[in-house]
C-alpha cells in the first residue's frame, strides 16, 4: 500500500466519524435547545469532539491535497483542471466548502462557550454545528462511495 493510499483510507474512515460525530452534535445541541435542558459537560464535550475530528479529517485532507494525483495533476495544469469536473471538486470545491465546515464549527463552539444561558448555549451549537454539517453533506464525494 503506498503513502497515498494509505492516507486515502484513513480519510474516508475518518469520514464516518466526521459523520456519526457531527449528527450525535447537532442533534444534542438541538435537544439541548428545543428540550430546554440544562448545559452540562457531555454537551462542551460533543462540541469539541466534533470541531477536533473536523480537524483532524483536515490535516489527512492536506496531506492528499498534496499527494493525489487528481490534485497534483490539477495543480500543474489549474486552468485545465477547472474545465474538469471531478479536478475542480477536488481542487476548489470539496477543499473550499470543507474549510468553510470546519470554520463553521469552530465558530459554534466558541459562540456557545460565550453564551450566558444554557439556552443560548445550545441554540448557537445546534444552528452552528448544523450549518457545518450540512457543508459537510455537500462537500462529500458520495457519488464515489458507491462507485
Amino acid at each position: 500500500m503506498s503513502f497515498y493510499e494509505l492516507i486515502l483510507v484513513m480519510h474516508d474512515i475518518t469520514r464516518w466519524l466526521v459523520l456519526v460525530v457531527g449528527i450525535y452534535a447537532v442533534v444534542r445541541a438541538f435537544v439541548g435547545w428545543l428540550g430546554k435542558k440544562p448545559w452540562v459537560k457531555a454537551d462542551n464535550s460533543t462540541g469539541v469532539s466534533f470541531a477536533s475530528i473536523l480537524d483532524i479529517q483536515f490535516l489527512l485532507g492536506l496531506v492528499l491535497f498534496f499527494v493525489s494525483p487528481i490534485t497534483t495533476a490539477g495543480l500543474r495544469n489549474f486552468a485545465g483542471a477547472m474545465g474538469n469536473a471531478v479536478s475542480r471538486f477536488f481542487l476548489v470545491e470539496h477543499t473550499l466548502m470543507m474549510v468553510v465546515a470546519i470554520v463553521l464549527a469552530h465558530i459554534g463552539r466558541a459562540q456557545s462557550k460565550k453564551a450566558t444561558s444554557d439556552l443560548s448555549k445550545h441554540r448557537r451549537a445546534a444552528l452552528w454545528f448544523l450549518a457545518s454539517f450540512v457543508l459537510v453533506l455537500a462537500a462529500i464525494p458520495w457519488e464515489r462511495l458507491f462507485n
